[in-house]
């Protein structure tokens, strides 16, 4: 992997450009490291496991339009008004489409942890997003919810793509989880 930079100084000054030079020597020491140790991580093989990422979907049949169930997903600072696992929600969407959604969500223990995606919505059809701040068993989670109309209502379908966090799966689940990979429960709204 090679990570390449371009970049000027204001007027080629040389100080600028030295100050330029050890930036980006700095970040990009930092920016390989966090690449290799994530695709080592996402990777990761032990005693047969397939590794820490892994993706699934669930669908569901709902007797109503593509529209509705959009305008649902999409209003996502109604969810705490909606779904009760919810706590609260602020969502911005600077340009039309484009949404960043930050959340508390309720934990069964009553602890709440909190999420930022960034959200790509295409109206009727389909919302993609990325977590950028995940919950703690998680380096990655990315989803797509798919809306496609059949005979008598619409097929919803939430697919996720994970990679598990090894070291917090025993804070997280307990220390009977840390020596097998975990189970899964998808709880979406």
């Amino acid at each position: 992997m090679r990570l390449l930079h371009d970049y000027r100084a204001v007027d080629d000054d040389p100080e600028g450009l030295a100050w330029i030079d050890a930036a980006v020597d700095r970040n990009s020491i930092a920016e390989l490291a966090a690449l290799k140790a994530n695709v080592e991580l996402a990777t990761a093989s032990a005693d047969g496991d397939e590794g820490l990422m892994f993706s699934f979907e669930d669908t569901v049949r709902i007797a109503g339009a593509a529209k509705d169930v959009y305008d649902f997903l999409n209003e996502a600072d109604r969810w705490p008004e909606r779904l009760p696992h919810v706590a609260t929600t602020t969502l911005t969407e600077d340009s039309p489409g484009l949404q960043v959604l930050r959340m508390d969500t309720r934990t069964k223990d009553g602890a709440t942890h909190t999420t930022e995606s960034i959200r790509v919505c295409f109206p009727d059809s389909r919302i993609l997003y990325k977590q950028i701040t995940l919950p703690k068993l998680m380096t990655l989670h990315t989803g797509c919810w798919t809306l496609t109309e059949v005979d008598g209502g619409v097929e919803a379908t939430s697919q996720h793509t994970v990679v598990l966090n090894p070291a917090t799966v025993e804070e997280v689940l307990g220390a009977a989880r840390g020596s097998r990979r975990p189970g899964c429960t998808s709880r979406t709204p």
